[in-house]
């Protein structure tokens, strides 16, 4: 990859995003080495460590890497068997604590379901030593500030013991001298220092009276600093112990260097890695911070980058979508200045540089790459007065260099391309160009004002128009790519609206020449074509959607009609069987009567008997089966009911949609949700009818440039991303989302709610603080998300 592209593109501003993440000096080496890949596997593996340390970044809050300084001289050091300095150990202490902490760290995360995802990273982690022991030596030996510990040996902290004693005896013999009656002879009742030496103040006219060696004396000469006499032996023994003390320093930093200069290559391998997965971590930090995306690479020779923006400009800057070598290789861009081309341009390039050097990049997912050996571009005004140069010649001496240079694996981005010379030669020159760049297969981007090159793109079958919108109403550039049509002219259109005379722009209009003016009206005409046609399928997408809500509320209508008219048979049916019932037992009795009469008056009651039983019989009839079976809407719903194994439902308790695996009883069945096997009541399941299932899997629509996509998953992700929502949406979801991560299994989850104005942020606090299922919930970590998410722990 050429040097001159990562300056053009400004790939070093990337980098200097990058760097604010960073905590290792070796990470800070190893991005000033950072450029882009041109092998395909080296991408792909980049863009997969870049997103193993994103799912890190997101489930735990990073690896816990620590802050460390430059090792280079101390491994050179090493490598010479040099002994370290106390200042040189306290560094490399720093790198051993981060390598033990991030092998301490994989081995918590064992257990996660993500784990299996993070391969790359893993990979890294495993290549680690384990310094354990010798990390716990040095941190016995020296603490973060290169101090050498009393804990380095016995005979240290023995000395060190001594020479407290010592200096305590002295301090005290001093102090009853400045207290008592030899305070008279002291200039100040003080004990004061020189040359590590505890002195008294004294009159130097009695400088003989506490013996000893004088040390100093004051500017005036009235004060000398003593060492009295009484103290000598003791600050003798002091010095000899002080001198016992280095010698002792000395040999634990020998005896300490002597056991790390075996592992002198994996002590720096070790900083190494450590430097690579704090690169590596920062990659994933940028993504997060900048809502970047992991594109794929395809080896088709196509770039295609859904809802692309500039990474350096703000979030809220137009995203556009950027399609190059499917059916076409070159894209001619036209219009006029100021309309955003350049920095269309620079999007394509600077993307595709980040991809490949494993960044993730501002587009919407679905987007793809191709690695390129090489990307050339011919930007802005590169006159060279060294040189004597003219802004022409120079970018032709550029472009010369390109042609000779660039190949079928190479990108071409080639700015106001001709310009600067007469246009008639400059648009020849032009077309010239990017029929030999495609010629060879060269994928290139291409804008110019020359309106020669709008008809050469529509008569190529290699090239294709694309232009930058522009609002006449406004007069302002709407930074909207409008691919498949070309550029116009607005000059007189803007005058006109700008006050020009009508006599001036009629006469500008009879000197365009009329083939310009017939493509400036076709192009017209196309621009407010697709405007029209834009207009109707926003009118068409809100009559569906009309449609569709109106298809539901009759839908439920026609349901609660027909429960409503189930509930009224069942109460006539009820009413009427109450009435026959109390019919049948009037009737009863009376029959009871007639045969108690008939017996009397013995008379014989075979065929009587049988007409009386008609008559009851009759009675019986009248009675209304008031059974599930004769209802027909009940009997509907409860074949609705009837499960089978292989069934998807919905766990009406948990809102969460299964399979039935398995029939336990009658009215259990056993429900594997996501990895979670349940048993369930029938009566907390309802089947997902194909309608329903349609309806979980299909993308949502959300606005004309982004669609977002909703389905029931099985699976439960550890975090859950309210930003956008509105705030009553945004707290059902949540309320949702804890049950379905208690129902899996899950303790910690991140709620990611971002800053904004703090509303959202704020509903997010109340609802956890009121919550029962909540055991501690607490802001991101600031090296992280900081206050823009919460960490929560569920009971």
């Amino acid at each position: 990859m050429n040097k001159k592209i990562l300056t053009t593109l400004e790939f070093d501003s990337i980098k200097e995003e990058l760097a604010q993440y960073l905590t290792t000096a070796q990470g800070v080496y190893l991005l000033s080495l950072l450029l882009p890949k041109t092998d395909a596997e080296d991408v792909q593996q980049l863009l997969d460590q870049t997103n193993d340390a994103l799912i890190i970044d997101r489930y735990r809050g990073g690896l816990p890497i620590q802050k460390t300084n430059n090792l280079t001289e101390i491994f050179k050091r090493l490598k010479l068997k040099a002994v370290l300095g106390s200042s040189e150990l306290a560094d490399l202490s720093a790198s051993l604590r981060s390598s033990q902490a991030i092998i301490d760290f994989l081995q918590t995360i064992k257990d996660e379901i993500w784990f299996e995802n993070i391969h790359q990273l893993i990979f890294l982690i495993n290549r680690l030593t384990n310094f354990s022991s010798l990390s716990a030596r040095i941190d016995l030996t020296v603490d973060e500030q290169g101090k050498v510990l009393d804990t380095a040996s016995k005979k240290l902290a023995r000395i060190r013991k001594n020479i407290l004693l010592t200096q305590h005896n002295v301090r005290t013999i001093l102090s009853n001298m400045v207290k008592g009656n030899d305070a008279k002879y002291l200039s100040e009742p003080i004990i004061s220092t020189r040359d590590n030496v505890l002195v008294l103040p004294v009159k130097s006219e009695f400088r003989k009276h506490f013996g000893g060696v004088i040390h100093d004396q004051s500017q005036s000469g009235l004060t000398l600093y003593v060492e009295p006499t009484a103290v000598s032996d003791l600050n003798n023994h002091l010095h000899d112990l002080n001198l016992e003390e280095v010698r002792e320093i000395n040999a634990i930093l020998i005896d300490i260097s002597q056991q790390l200069f075996p592992f002198y290559e994996q002590l720096r391998l070790n900083d190494e890695l450590i430097g690579q997965l704090d690169l590596i971590q920062a990659k994933a930090k940028l993504a997060n911070a900048s809502n970047a995306i992991k594109p794929t690479i395809n080896h088709q020779k196509i770039v295609d980058l859904k809802q692309a923006r500039h990474p350096l400009l703000p979030k809220d800057s137009v995203a556009n979508d950027i399609a190059l070598g499917d059916g076409y290789l070159s894209l001619i861009i036209t219009g006029p200045n100021t309309g955003g081309k350049t920095v269309l341009m620079k999007t394509l390039g600077l993307l595709q540089l980040m991809a490949q050097a494993g960044l993730f990049i501002s587009a919407e997912q679905g987007s793809s790459i191709y690695i390129f050996n090489n990307i050339f571009a011919d930007i802005g005004d590169e006159q060279s007065l060294e040189q004597s140069l003219s802004t022409f010649s120079s970018h032709i001496k550029n472009i010369k260099t390109i042609l000779e240079t660039a190949d079928d694996r190479s990108l071409v981005l080639l700015d106001e391309l001709g310009a600067g010379t007469d246009p008639s030669e400059g648009a020849a020159l032009a077309m010239a160009i990017v029929e030999a760049l495609s010629e060879h297969g060269i994928l290139n981007l291409t804008t110019t004002h020359y309106p020669e090159l709008k008809v050469f793109a529509d008569q190529k079958g290699f090239a294709i128009n694309a232009s930058m919108e522009f609002d006449l109403q406004t007069l302002q550039p709407t930074y909207r790519l409008l691919l498949g049509i070309p550029g116009q002219s607005n000059a007189i259109a803007i005058s006109r609206r700008l006050g020009i005379q009508a006599a001036v722009l009629q006469q500008a209009e009879s000197y365009v020449d009329p083939k310009n003016q017939e493509l400036n009206n076709l192009i017209q005409g196309l621009v407010a074509q697709r405007q029209d046609l834009a207009d109707k399928q926003d009118l068409l997408q809100h009559k569906l959607s009309t449609v569709d809500d109106q298809k539901n509320q009759l839908d439920q209508q026609l349901a609660d009609l027909d429960q409503e008219k189930a509930k009224t048979i069942m109460a006539a049916k009820n009413e009427a069987n109450h009435i026959v019932s109390s019919v049948r037992q009037e009737s009863k009795q009376l029959l009871d009567q007639i045969r108690q009469q008939r017996l009397l008056a013995g008379s014989t009651a075979g065929k009587n008997e049988q007409e009386l039983k008609k008559i009851a019989d009759q009675i019986d009839e009248l009675r209304q089966d008031s059974s599930l079976e004769k209802n027909k809407v009940l009997k509907k719903a409860r074949s609705d009911k009837q499960f089978k194994i292989g069934d998807d439902v919905m766990v009406t308790a948990y809102h969460q949609v299964g399979t039935i695996i398995d029939k336990i009883s009658n009215q259990d069945w056993q429900v594997q949700l996501g990895i979670l096997k349940m048993n369930v009541n029938g009566r907390d399941l309802e089947k997902v009818s194909a309608d329903q299932q349609k309806k979980l899997d299909a993308p949502v629509r959300k606005n004309s440039s982004t669609s977002v996509v909703k389905t029931a998953s099985r699976n439960v992700s550890g975090h859950l991303d309210l930003r956008g929502e509105r705030y009553e949406q945004a707290m059902m979801d949540l309320d949702r989302y804890i049950d379905q991560a208690m129902l899996n299994n899950i303790d910690t989850i991140e709620i990611i709610h971002g800053k904004g104005t703090g509303a959202l942020r704020q509903g997010v606090s109340q609802m956890l603080r009121s919550d029962r299922r909540i055991k501690h919930y607490e802001f991101a970590n600031p090296n992280g998300a900081g206050d823009g998410a919460t960490i929560v722990e569920l009971n």
